[in-house]
């Protein structure tokens, strides 16, 4: 796999192979509750809607076809990340450090004054990867959906 992962800014031309990637990951995370991942297999006009208001989606390719995304918002000095999504093929390759360097460093480009996720209790990889990038937790869990505790996080900048 490839070890210099490069994390780029997706556009609406992008959609539909993003949608794809939703479509063979999400039914796989188990983890979460169905009704939870339905939700986050958005079709590309979904993605399009959320690019226009002001979501910004990143993401990784692997011979021409995306195989990585994660989203941002910014709203005040606040980058907030969600919806990661690495094709199974790819998991354990970097591809989730490689975005979350990109997403530290779009807080720093945009002047935010931290990173926020929200991670699912008990979700491995995510409370992983959040201790390695020292977030702290930030308040108690929360239902973010029925049955699906989250914990947020903050990341100083």
């Amino acid at each position: 796999m490839n070890e210099e992962w490069v994390v780029e800014e997706l556009g609406p031309s992008d959609a539909k192979d993003v949608e794809g990637l939703f479509r063979v990951v999400w039914p796989q995370a188990k983890e979460y509750p169905e009704e939870w991942r339905r939700k986050r297999m958005l079709s590309a006009e979904e993605i399009v809607e959320e690019m226009k208001s002001g979501y910004r989606y990143f993401g990784m390719r692997l011979e021409g076809r995306i195989v990585g995304v994660y989203k941002a918002r910014i709203r005040g000095d606040i980058c907030f990340g969600e919806h990661q999504s690495i094709h199974p093929e790819c998991r354990a390759a970097g591809l989730a450090e490689a975005m979350y360097d990109q997403f530290f460093e779009l807080a720093e480009r945009t002047n935010c004054r931290k990173n926020v996720v929200n991670i699912l209790i008990g979700h491995g990889i995510g409370e992983l990867c959040v201790r390695r990038y020292s977030f702290q937790k930030v308040g108690e869990p929360f239902e973010q959906s029925k049955g699906m505790l989250v914990q947020r996080y903050e990341r100083e900048i």
